[in-house]
C-alpha cells in the first residue's frame, strides 16, 4: 500500500463558517432581527470554541478508519512563495518569504498502488468541506439553529465523497 497526505487547514475552515454564520444571519434578519449577532461565528468565538474541531477530527478518523495511517491537528509547515517579477526577462525570481506554520488536521491515508494519484486534490477539498460543515452544524447547534440539521447532512455527505474517491482505482493500462 502506498499513502497519501492531506491537509486541511483550521483558520481556512473558521474563516468559511464565519463567512457562512454570517450570510445565515444576514438571510434571517426579516424575520428575526437579532439574528445575525447571534449566529455570527467570529474569529475569537470559534478560537475558544476547538472542542468542534476536535470533535470534527474524531469524526473524520472514525469514519475513514481502516484507511487511516495517522490523523492528528498539528503545526504543518507552509511551503514558501516565491514572487516573480512580471517585466524581467525569463522571470527573475523575487524575494522568498519565510516559511510558514499553520494548524491543520493532517491525515496520511493508505491507498492502493492503482489509486489514481490525480483525485488526492479532491480528498482533501472533500475533507475541508467535511470541516466546515460539521463545525458549522456544531456552531448552529449552540445557537438553537435549525440550520444545524442540514450542515450535519452536508458533512456526513462529504466524508461519503471522500471515502468514495479513496476507494477508487485507476483503469488498467494496456500492455504493449
Amino acid at each position: 500500500m502506498e499513502t497519501i497526505t492531506v491537509d486541511v487547514f483550521r483558520d481556512d475552515v473558521y474563516d468559511e463558517v464565519a463567512k457562512a454564520t454570517d450570510y445565515t444571519g444576514a438571510k434571517l434578519l426579516a424575520g428575526d432581527p437579532g439574528a445575525r449577532e447571534r449566529l455570527l461565528a467570529t474569529d475569537a468565538a470559534l478560537g475558544e470554541l476547538g472542542l468542534f474541531w476536535d470533535e470534527s477530527v474524531t469524526a473524520a478518523n472514525a469514519r475513514l478508519g481502516e484507511l487511516l495511517v495517522s490523523g492528528s491537528t498539528k503545526e504543518v509547515s507552509v511551503l514558501p512563495v516565491t514572487t516573480h517579477s512580471g517585466g524581467v526577462p525569463g522571470g527573475a525570481v523575487g524575494p522568498v518569504r519565510p516559511v510558514l506554520s499553520k494548524v491543520a488536521y493532517e491525515a496520511v491515508i493508505a491507498v492502493s498502488v492503482s489509486f489514481d494519484r490525480s483525485l488526492a486534490a479532491s480528498v482533501q477539498s472533500s475533507l475541508r468541506s467535511f470541516f466546515v460543515d460539521s463545525v458549522l452544524g456544531r456552531w448552529y447547534r449552540l445557537c438553537s439553529s435549525e440550520e444545524s440539521a442540514g450542515c450535519f447532512a452536508r458533512a456526513g455527505e462529504w466524508l461519503d465523497c471522500a471515502e468514495r474517491l479513496l476507494y477508487s482505482r485507476k483503469p488498467p493500462g494496456r500492455v504493449q
